[in-house]
C-alpha cells in the first residue's frame, strides 16, 4: 500500500501547488501553517519614491465598506483587482480600481466564498462557494456580476483550468477527502457540465481542444513523469517529454521543470511554444524537502515575462533562511533580471502588463515594479 499512500501525498502536494498559484486565503498552502504577515520595507538608506513618480497615483489601502477582509483574488486588467470580504456567515466579492479607488460589489453569497478565479481575459469569474465541507457551488459570472452558469457539486475541494483559447470552456476537477477525483468539462455557451475521463486531475490547455498533463501512473511514487498530450475528444495520448517534475501551461506557452542529472542542486525551467519549440530556459538553485523539491511561487504577465522567487543557493528547505530574490525572465530574448532581494517566498499574481503584482498568502500586498515599493492593500 506504500504506493497508494505516496500517491495520496503527491495528489495533496500538487493540489496545494495549483491552488496556491491561483487562489488566496485559507485554500493556499495546505501543507504548512500560514506564515505570519511581514511588512517589507524599502532598502535602508534609500528615500521613499512616491507611487505617482512613475505614473498614476495608486489609491491604497482599500477601505472595507462592509464585513472583514478575507483575501485578494486576481487581476481583471491592469487596473482592477478582485477581493473577498466575510459578511456574517457569507461573503461579498468586489472589484477595485487601484488608480481611481472605485469599489464595486459584484457578488453576494450566504455561504463562504472559498475562491474567485478570473478567466485569462478577465471578462469572467469563477466563484467557488462552500455551503458545507463536502459540497461546493461553482458560479460563473461576468465582470459586472451577471450570472452565466451555476452548478452544485459534492466534493471536498476543487481545481479549475480555464481554456485560454475558448473561454466558453473550462475544466473542473473535484476531490473527495481521500483525494479520489472526478473531472468535468463546463460549457458556458450550452450551460452544460459533462463528466470526462482523465488520468490526472491537473492538466493544462495546449490548444482549443488539446490538453497536456504529467502522467504519474498508478503503481509507483515517482519524482518525475512523462509529459503527455491528448485531445479532449479522444482516449489516446502521446508522450511529449520524459522525466518532468512539474508542468504549467498558459496560452501559447508550456513551462516544464526538471532536475538535470549532472546538476542535481538546480531546477531547470524550460519554456516551450504551444507547438513545442524551445523559447528560453532558466536554472535556479533549489531547496530540498523530505521527498521532493520546493517549487517557489511564480507567475507570468502577458508581455512574455516570467517572474519567480529564487533562493540564493541550494539547501534544505527547512533550514534555509537567507531570503529569496524575485527574478524576471524575458521569454522572447532570454534576458534575466533581479528585481528584488531578500523577500519571502509567498504567492504572486501579476497584472497583465507586469507593472504591479499582488503578493502574500492573502495577496494583501502590492508590488510596484517601477518604483520598487511594496505597500499594504488593506488598512491594518
Amino acid at each position: 500500500m506504500l504506493w497508494k499512500k505516496r500517491k495520496k501525498y503527491r495528489m495533496a502536494l500538487f493540489l496545494c501547488i495549483f491552488l496556491s498559484l491561483f487562489l488566496a486565503g485559507c485554500t493556499v498552502n495546505k501543507e504548512s501553517e500560514l506564515h505570519s504577515f511581514k511588512n517589507h520595507q524599502k532598502e535602508p538608506g534609500k528615500e521613499a519614491i512616491p507611487p505617482s513618480f512613475f505614473g498614476q497615483e495608486i489609491k491604497l489601502p482599500i477601505q472595507i465598506e462592509q464585513g472583514q477582509f478575507n483575501s485578494m483574488s486576481s487581476w481583471l486588467n491592469n487596473e482592477e483587482i478582485v477581493y473577498i470580504t466575510n459578511v456574517g456567515l457569507g461573503s461579498h466579492v468586489y472589484t477595485y480600481n487601484i488608480f481611481t479607488g472605485k469599489n464595486q460589489l459584484i457578488f453576494e453569497s450566504e455561504s463562504p466564498v472559498a475562491s474567485v478565479t478570473a478567466s485569462p481575459s478577465g471578462e469572467r469569474l469563477l466563484v467557488h462557494t462552500a455551503p458545507t465541507t463536502f459540497e461546493g457551488i461553482i458560479t460563473i459570472i461576468d465582470r459586472n456580476g451577471n450570472e452565466i452558469m451555476s452548478e452544485r457539486i459534492e466534493a471536498f475541494d476543487f481545481v479549475f483550468e480555464w481554456n485560454p483559447y475558448d473561454e466558453d470552456q473550462l475544466l473542473l476537477s473535484s476531490f473527495t477527502e481521500s483525494w479520489d477525483f472526478s473531472t468535468y468539462q463546463m460549457n458556458l455557451k450550452e450551460k452544460k457540465l459533462t463528466p470526462i475521463q482523465l488520468k490526472e486531475p491537473f492538466v493544462g490547455w495546449k490548444s482549443k481542444e488539446e490538453l497536456v498533463y504529467l502522467d504519474w501512473g498508478q503503481e509507483e511514487a515517482l519524482l518525475f513523469a512523462p509529459l503527455k498530450k491528448k485531445s479532449i475528444f479522444s482516449e489516446q495520448d502521446d508522450t511529449i517529454l520524459d522525466k518532468i517534475y512539474y508542468m504549467k501551461a498558459i496560452k501559447n506557452l508550456i513551462m516544464t521543470i526538471t532536475v538535470p542529472s549532472d546538476k542535481i542542486n538546480e531546477s531547470a525551467y524550460t519554456f516551450l511554444s504551444s507547438d513545442l519549440n524551445k523559447l528560453a530556459d532558466l536554472n535556479i538553485p533549489h531547496l530540498t524537502r523530505f521527498s521532493d523539491w520546493l517549487i517557489p511561487y511564480f507567475d507570468f504577465d502577458e508581455g512574455d515575462h516570467f517572474y519567480t522567487f529564487a533562493p540564493l543557493y541550494s539547501s534544505e528547505a527547512d533550514t534555509y533562511a537567507e531570503g529569496f530574490q524575485l527574478l524576471s525572465l524575458n521569454i522572447k530574448n532570454g534576458d534575466e533580471k533581479v528585481l528584488f532581494e531578500n523577500l519571502e517566498n509567498e504567492p504572486l499574481s501579476c497584472s497583465p502588463n507586469g507593472s504591479h503584482c499582488l503578493y502574500g498568502f492573502y495577496f494583501e500586498k502590492l508590488i510596484n515594479m517601477d518604483s520598487k515599493e511594496i505597500m499594504p492593500i488593506i488598512k491594518e
